[in-house]
């Protein structure tokens, strides 16, 4: 009962957050490059948000290419959470849509979205959307897929938002 109590107050705390953020406010695309530094920005981003909601995760981002650009897992990480966040952000990327949305669809009765090539469908991928260009992806794994989800879209949120504040500067 503590745990589920636990995991609708991280939900409902990392749900607060993402509500509150606004994603527009760089000039465009050309303005944030997924390169090493952007994505270490995102991986402390995941990794103190990860903390704050108990949770161990690896964390994968991509670049606009499909491109691994930096990868991190905590201590404590399970082992088949390596690739699954690698493909969690693949399949956000591939299909420019939160990965959570496609299991959400799946859970629904879309089955299709099963046969689809080199998804994912499970929650912890989220892309990185710049005035509506694709960037670069995020995945995140090592949590249930609620949380893992909360998790990716919150720290890509933040990002968003520091680095609009910084570009207005």
């Amino acid at each position: 009962m503590y745990k589920l109590f636990q995991r609708r107050t991280i939900g409902a705390v990392l749900s607060i957050l993402i509500a509150t953020a606004s994603l527009t406010g760089l000039a465009s695309a050309k303005d944030l490059t997924v390169n090493l530094e952007t994505s270490n920005t995102l991986i402390d981003q995941a990794k103190k948000l990860a903390v704050a909601s108990h949770a161990r995760v690896a964390i994968a981002i991509v670049d606009a290419g499909g491109n691994l650009v930096s990868f991190q897992k905590m201590d404590g990480t399970q082992l088949g959470s390596i690739e699954l966040a690698i493909r969690k952000a693949k399949t956000a990327l591939s299909f420019a849509r939160p990965t959570a949305d496609m299991e959400h669809a799946l859970n629904s009765g879309n089955y299709m979205i099963s046969t689809l090539p080199n998804a994912l469908p499970a929650g912890g991928g989220y892309p990185i959307m710049v005035n509506n260009e694709l960037v670069g992806a995020l995945g995140l794994s090592g949590g249930e897929g609620e949380t893992d989800a909360h998790l990716a879209q919150s720290t890509v949120t933040t990002f968003l938002q520091t680095s609009k504040a910084k570009s207005t500067e």
